[in-house]
C-alpha cells in the first residue's frame, strides 16, 4: 500500500460570499492546525485565490450578522455587482484576469478600489447561548427530533464547515486485487455513521444526533477554537425537507438557558 501521488492542478479562482470565506477558515483550522496538518487538503489550498463577492443585501435565511461573519479581509480580490447583474466594480488588482473581463459583453465592468458590499441586517435573528451546560444537553426537546428528522443528512451535504469525512475501499474492474482506499464526505445525521464493532451505535435516535450536531457548531468548536463552527449561512435551514430550522433551534437553546 502506497500513498496517492500528488496531483498537478492547475491554480482554482473561487467566487464566494464573506461567510464562505469565514467558513473556509474553519476548515484551516480543521485540517491545517488541529493535532495534524493533512498534506491532502494543504496541496489544494494553496493552490486557491479568492474572489469576495459584496453582499449588498441579505439572503433569506442567513444569519451572519449574528454571527458576525458578514465581513472579511481575507480574500485577493473582491467584487461588487451593481444594476440586476448589468454592472460589476472589480478590484483593481483583478487586471491580472483581462481575458476574463473580455468575455463579459454584454457587462459593464469597472476596475477600481473596491470596498466590498456586507449585510448590514439580516431578516433572522440568532442569539449564541453563553454556556450549554448539561441541563440543555439531556433537555427533553431533543427528543422531538426523533420523528421530525428523516437522517437525511442533506443539512451536512450543504453545510460549508461540516469536515467529517469516511473511507470507501473500491477495487479496480480490471484486477480485483488492487485499488484504493478513497477519502469521501460523511454526515453525522446519516444511518451508520457511529455504528461501532459488535452492531453498536453511539448516536442511533435522530434528536440525539440533532443535539450532537448543533451543541458542536455553537458550543464545542468555540471551546476548542476560541469562535463558532456555524457561519449563519442559513443553507441548512434552505435544505431542509422537513422544515427544520438550525437558527431557531439555537434561539430555543438561549431561551431554555435563560430560564435555568
Amino acid at each position: 500500500m502506497k500513498e496517492a501521488d500528488a496531483e498537478r492542478r492547475k491554480p482554482a479562482v473561487l467566487f464566494m460570499r464573506s461567510c464562505d470565506v469565514h467558513a473556509m477558515k474553519r476548515l484551516d483550522e480543521i485540517y491545517l492546525k488541529n493535532r495534524f496538518q493533512d498534506g491532502y487538503y494543504k496541496r489544494l489550498r494553496e493552490q486557491v485565490y479568492i474572489v469576495l463577492m459584496g453582499c449588498r443585501d441579505s439572503c433569506e435565511s442567513g444569519f451572519c450578522v449574528s454571527m458576525g461573519t458578514n465581513c472579511t479581509e481575507d480574500y485577493h480580490w473582491s467584487l461588487n455587482v451593481r444594476q440586476e447583474g448589468k454592472a460589476v466594480e472589480i478590484d483593481s488588482r483583478w487586471a491580472v484576469l483581462d481575458e476574463l473581463l473580455e468575455a463579459w459583453e454584454e457587462t459593464e465592468v469597472t476596475v477600481k478600489e473596491v470596498t466590498p458590499d456586507k449585510a448590514a441586517e439580516n431578516p433572522v435573528k440568532v442569539v449564541l447561548p453563553q454556556n450549554c451546560g448539561p441541563q440543555l444537553v439531556k433537555a427533553d426537546f431533543w427528543k422531538e427530533y426523533d420523528s421530525r428528522c428523516i437522517a437525511c443528512g442533506r443539512c451536512n451535504f450543504v453545510c460549508p464547515t461540516c469536515a467529517c469525512f469516511t473511507m470507501q475501499d473500491i477495487f479496480y474492474q480490471d484486477n480485483g486485487r488492487a485499488g484504493e482506499r478513497r477519502r469521501v464526505h460523511a454526515s453525522c445525521m446519516v444511518d451508520g455513521y457511529t455504528d461501532v464493532a459488535g452492531g453498536g451505535s453511539c448516536r442511533k435516535a435522530n434528536g440525539e444526533r440533532m443535539r450532537f450536531k448543533v451543541l458542536h457548531k455553537i458550543s464545542d468548536f468555540n471551546k476548542q477554537f476560541g469562535y463558532q463552527m456555524c457561519v449563519g449561512c442559513g443553507r441548512c435551514d434552505d435544505i431542509c425537507p422537513e422544515y427544520i430550522s438550525f437558527s431557531a433551534c439555537v434561539n430555543r437553546i438561549s431561551d431554555m438557558e435563560k430560564e435555568v
